[in-house]
């Protein structure tokens, strides 16, 4: 089978999903042919279409062709995307694959689709209803996102397979970490105002307004200046250069050594999300996650099991159900246990190669 798709770097959770996809080559079951779609140039050029793509596209579209033609997969698969741009680029590869009859897999990985297209255009409607239903399998990252999709994908083409990640520490490495004099709050992703890392920068400062034993680190690349600039303005605003780190972009072992000195995580996402990869390395870091309610959060933490929800862009309740966690150590190791539970149960790499070989295989024989 041919799939579709980027690989790291840079680091996004499409990438890294197709990245670990990819490991189930080794399972001798399916004979994987890699097309690679990844803008090298670094993650503010993703979603971002230019000259350059538009060049890319063509090699990749001609790749596809000759693929086709030459290795002849029995089943394409690709993450579809949510703009209207990539929908475009995204439905040429699916057309292509068509014209050659083979069997298609489509994925959606973020939660965001119904609103996008419920804001297109009829014209535009029918063709994404038109793409859609050539999907042979469709997969979806839960439930709640089942009824999003609407008349567009038969019910029965729908299956869900949580996203699923490998992870080199285990919970006995957790268990015995050191801790601070401090509680130490993590947020590690893409940082812009969307993902609400403006937002919780003004909730650690409601609680350092009262106590003085929390610290923050926002970790990752900014997506845009004008959100770090005014990242910067607000620390300096409430006087939190020693409290707020900014250590910027973290791979490797520093990514490892933040989460293995975290306390909490936090997920302050505004915009809609999917299944951010790494709210799911919390977990499996053994870290208790406070979320907003946005794509399958809830489904995937269990507030009150294995973090605690806040409600969505409203810092003060994010900086009350912090500092309720803060106050309660006993609180943060048992939902740091049960969210590494939950990471082993349902969301390793095992579990989703696994998962997702099972739908290939089902494509494979299922009647087009």
């Amino acid at each position: 089978m041919l799939i579709i798709g980027p690989t790291p770097p840079p680091f996004h959770g499409v990438a890294v999903a197709t990245q670990n996809l990819l490991s189930a080559q080794d399972n001798g079951r399916i004979g994987l042919i890699h097309l690679d779609i990844a803008d090298r140039r670094g993650i503010t050029y993703v979603d971002h279409p230019d000259l350059h793509d538009v060049y890319a596209f063509c090699k990749q579209w001609s790749r596809l062709a000759w693929t086709l033609i030459r290795r002849r997969p029995q089943v394409v698969y690709l993450s579809i995307s949510q703009t209207t741009i990539g929908f475009l680029r995204d439905s040429l590869f699916v057309s292509l694959a068509r014209a050659f009859r083979r069997k298609i897999v489509i994925h959606l990985h973020g939660g965001n689709f119904r609103t996008w297209y419920d804001g297109r255009s009829l014209l535009m409607k029918g063709l994404v209803r038109g793409v859609l239903s050539c999907a042979t399998r469709f997969i979806v990252l839960a439930d709640i996102f089942r009824d999003s999709l609407g008349p567009m994908v038969a019910p029965e083409k729908v299956v869900v397979v949580p996203n699923g990640i490998g992870w080199p520490l285990t919970t006995a490495q957790f268990r015995t970490r050191p801790r601070s004099q401090k509680c130490h709050v993590l947020f590690l992703s893409t940082l812009s105002r969307e993902k609400g890392a403006l937002l919780l920068i003004e909730a650690v400062a409601q609680i350092l307004a009262q106590r003085h034993d929390v610290e923050l680190t926002l970790a990752g690349p900014w997506l845009r200046e004008t959100d770090r600039t005014a990242a910067l303005q607000l620390i300096e605003k409430y006087a939190l250069r020693e409290e707020v780190l900014l250590p910027g972009e973290v791979e490797g072992g520093a990514k490892l050594g933040l989460y293995e000195s975290a306390d909490i995580f936090v997920f302050p996402g505004i915009q809609q999300e999917g299944q951010p990869l790494v709210v799911l390395e919390a977990m499996a870091s053994s870290l208790p996650v406070i979320f907003s309610n946005r794509g399958c959060l809830r489904e995937t933490v269990v507030s009150g099991e294995s973090g605690l929800q806040f409600n969505v862009s409203d810092a003060a309740d994010l900086a009350k159900q912090l500092s309720w966690l803060v106050e309660r150590p006993e609180e943060i190791e048992r939902m740091g246990a049960n969210a590494r539970r939950r990471y082993e149960e349902l969301y390793s790499e095992g579990r989703f190669i696994s998962n997702m070989t099972q739908v290939f295989l089902d494509a494979l024989g299922a009647t087009s």
